[in-house]
């Protein structure tokens, strides 16, 4: 008989679709990586210290001096804007204004900035003999390292930035308490403005010592100049009288540039005496810091985006990485090539239809799927299953009508690897098409440890004497009537001292007579590798149908259940593969 073929693409090319597939099927181990990062991150947030930020703004301003003395504006300098900020951001970062602010707000005695010593620093301490010098009290020189220690930390905390394109410098200082971020970043531009007022205070000493001397020079030669112009007049020279005129315009000449270069000078002195008397910087001040209202860091918003984020990424990994070495059945295509077993088709997941009408995702298990196993059954036995499903279960029957020749009566096992995998729910699919098709079918439970189609569907059936007296349900038989038969379990009907002998005699004596009523029979066997009680029933067989769960049954596990299947000597039809996610079949060629 041929068999159905299902293609397989060994260049498989992974699509959007295989990516949405993947995640929601690994969406467990997602949601648990993402919930171990948002918690880290909770706990930072609970265990962080915050951080306030103040920032204080300055302007440079070449021409401010200028103004103040009166004087004309400063000619422009061949240094850019750029150049000319960039240099007086390095200076508000240097150490001499450091120095400064911590000097004078005394950083180094608050607990921000001063670090005790370290536990090797304490016993070295305990273990070096005291000095003489400490032991007569005579005071040392400052612990410099320490001092380096708290500027470093205070470099570490201060930050600036240039406005736009403008002359207007940032200046931003972050502590753990907003009061001192602010207090310290108005005494950094302070101490900024006080240092380029003592540089150029310095300046201008220099220049005016320069100054000084320049003008005694100039005020002897001026005064030289000056005393051979009267001596040239008072007595004379030997020269004509139209050379001694030349020479006498000379002499005028070299007295009137010498007493023009001192008046210069002098008033250039004067200048810088002015300067040297009320020094002022070229930045001001355009507006200070005042304590932040709220937290720069850490930001909460942030620090959770980014631990969901990290958190998606590292699961998303961990199950990519996982995926590598697993070896479950996700496609038709596995069955046929990697199990060795003729796949007739698959089931959609019946519990993908009741998410969307109650309007919830059972995100981390299919144990909800299975307390709700009564609900399944009931809408199966009502005939109240979606389009795909109904098309799925009609695609099966006319599968297994070609590969068996379509006999009169075809006695189906319905089997699965292990407890769990969906046997029973799809041997109540089954025999609910074959039951709505026309045929006169039955369902048979012989499920001894679990049964759920006994306690799930035994309601609403009529009973027939069993042939030792006892009662057994069973509902009306008809054209297209679905039968349930309880077959005698170990929990209801044999006695502690009876065997599994009477059990195989009475399963035997059911399935005989189901044969004369019913066209088709359908019935659930216990899992394979769980128990040995399939094999009790195994011979009185046509057919049997492996089940294997999505992403749940291994191939060795398939693998396995078929080479049992086949040393027992039974014919294996094919199998089915259950609950199918509906996003997964968009993945299969």
């Amino acid at each position: 008989m041929r068999q159905p073929h299902y293609p397989e693409s060994n260049d498989k090319v992974f699509g959007v679709w295989d990516i949405a597939a993947f995640l929601l099927e690994n969406r467990k181990t997602i949601a648990a990586f993402i919930a171990a990062t948002v918690s880290a991150a909770v706990v930072y947030l609970l265990l962080a210290t915050p951080i306030f930020v103040a920032t204080t703004s300055v302007i440079i301003d070449p021409n401010r001096g200028a103004e103040l003395f009166n004087a004309a504006p400063m000619p422009p300098t061949m240094t850019s804007d750029q150049s000319r900020v960039e240099s007086q951001m390095e200076v508000i970062k240097s150490d001499r204004v450091a120095n400064s602010v911590i000097s004078r707000l005394k950083l180094e005695q608050r607990t921000e900035f001063a670090t005790g010593p370290s536990l090797f620093q304490t016993v070295l301490a305990r273990l070096t003999p005291t000095s003489t010098a400490s032991a007569a009290g005579e005071a040392g020189p400052p612990d410099t390292t320490e001092f380096r220690e708290v500027a470093s930390r205070f470099a570490g905390k201060l930050s600036t930035k240039r406005i736009g394109q403008s002359l207007v410098i940032e200046i931003a200082f972050s502590s753990a308490d907003p009061n001192s971020s602010a207090e310290i970043a108005n005494e950094i531009a302070e101490s900024f403005i006080r240092t380029i007022v003592e540089a150029k205070s310095k300046l201008a000493e220099e220049q005016g010592k320069w100054l000084s001397e320049r003008l005694e020079t100039l005020q002897q030669q001026a005064f030289e100049a000056a005393r051979r112009v009267n001596r040239f007049r008072s007595v004379g020279d030997s020269l004509s009288s139209q050379d001694a005129r030349a020479k006498l315009e000379e002499l005028e000449s070299i007295a009137t540039s010498y007493r023009k270069m001192y008046d210069d000078f002098q008033r250039q002195y004067n200048e810088t005496l002015q300067r040297i008397s009320y020094p002022d910087a070229d930045v001001r001040i355009i507006s200070r810091a005042s304590a932040p209202l709220g937290k720069s860091s850490p930001r909460t918003s942030l620090v959770l985006a980014f631990a969901v984020v990290l958190g998606g990424l590292s699961g998303t990994a961990f199950a990519a990485v996982r995926l590598t070495g697993d070896r479950a059945v996700r496609s038709l295509a596995q069955l046929n090539t990697n199990v060795g077993i003729a796949p007739l088709g698959a089931i959609n997941d019946l519990s993908e239809a009741g998410i969307w009408r109650e309007g919830k995702l059972r995100w981390f298990s299919r144990s909800a799927a299975a307390r709700d196993a009564a609900g399944t059954l009931s809408r199966i036995a009502a005939g109240r299953l979606s389009a795909s499903v109904k098309t799925d279960l009609r695609r099966l029957r006319t599968t297994i009508a070609s590969l068996t020749a379509n006999p009169d009566v075809l006695c189906i096992g319905v089997i699965a690897c292990c407890e769990g995998e969906g046997s029973t729910t799809v041997a109540a699919c089954l025999a609910n098409e074959y039951a709505r098709s026309g045929a006169r079918t039955i369902l048979v439970d012989s499920c001894a440890d679990s049964r759920t189609l006994s306690q799930e569907l035994a309601a609403g059936t009529t009973t027939k004497s069993q042939p030792d007296g006892r009662q057994e349900s069973e509902r009306a038989v008809g054209p297209g009537a679905l039968a349930l038969a309880l077959l005698p379990s170990a929990e209801s009907y044999l006695e502690p001292g009876e065997t599994n002998r009477l059990l195989m005699e009475r399963t035997t004596e059911v399935l005989t007579q189901s044969r004369l009523e019913f066209e088709r029979i359908i019935v659930d066997l216990p899992a394979l590798l769980s128990s040995d009680h399939w094999k009790l029933l195994s011979s009185h067989i046509d057919q049997v149908i492996i089940v294997v769960d999505f992403g749940k049954t291994t191939v060795d596990q398939a693998r396995d259940g078929v080479i049992e299947l086949n040393l027992a000597g039974r014919k294996v039809l094919g199998a089915v593969l259950n609950r199918v996610p509906a996003i997964a079949r968009k993945t299969w060629s």
